[in-house]
């Protein structure tokens, strides 16, 4: 039932590879908590616990939850009775697509805590990290496959340049302007403000906007060669 969701075998796989990826992240909280003696009595108040910078590390199985959505939305493009339905779908892939690359920016929470090594909180990161990343890069070649079949390679490439575009822009909207995905509906009016503010004025923003310069340089190459890597899909 699950495997005929997907289009080739190769698709499967790689779906079960970022499974067994996520299971190894959680693992690797998992045994953080235990480690440092976690009171389980909080769980109940995971939410609280995820959403901030607690020393539990919580906020990254949330932030990893978030990059799986663009990549389940991108599976289910190909299965769309009508092409039509692919443009919110794909409208609300973009806004998701975000959440799979910022958490590459967590690497900046790295520091010396006491009970833990600091290499194994810098291995934990970097591998939620790099699974974050190969949710959002393998997302962007079901979407490239998708639109080349509908709209040609030549329009389907600058929307997927665009998409990533935005997509460094919208990691640094997450990490400085502290902007989450659903404040689309929650704040819009609030939401575009901000970022008119950053459009027009950007040498106000220098010191944190080159992030997302770089951003879009690295996830540009990243996904470059991963395409030269796996072939058109």
């Amino acid at each position: 039932m699950l495997k005929s969701i997907f289009q080739t075998e190769k698709q499967y796989r790689l779906f079960l590879l970022l499974c067994l990826s996520t299971l190894l992240n959680f693992g690797l909280v998992g045994y953080r908590l235990i480690h440092t003696g976690f009171d389980f009595g909080q769980i109940n108040e995971f939410y609280d616990l995820a959403m901030t910078r607690s020393t539990t590390f919580l906020f990254l199985i949330w932030n990893l939850f978030l990059a799986w959505v663009p990549y389940i939305l991108s599976l289910f493009l190909p299965k769309l009775p009508t092409r039509w339905l692919a443009i919110p779908l794909l409208a609300v892939w973009l806004v998701f697509l975000p959440n799979a690359p910022y958490i590459v920016t967590d690497l900046m929470h790295i520091h010396y805590r006491s009970g833990i090594p600091l290499w194994y909180d810098m291995m934990m990161i970097f591998s939620f990290a790099w699974t974050g990343l190969l949710l959002g890069f393998i997302s962007l070649l079901d979407v490239q496959a998708f639109l080349e079949k509908n709209i040609g390679k030549r329009l389907s490439a600058t929307i997927i340049w665009a998409a990533i575009g935005l997509c460094a822009f919208g990691v640094y909207m997450g990490r400085y302007q502290r902007w989450n995905t659903w404040d689309l509906l929650l704040q819009p009016f609030q939401l575009f403000w901000d970022v008119a503010g950053v459009v027009l004025h950007p040498f106000s923003n220098l010191g944190s906007l080159g992030l997302a310069a770089v951003m879009a340089g690295v996830l540009g190459i990243g996904y470059m060669t991963l395409r030269t890597l796996v072939g058109e899909r």
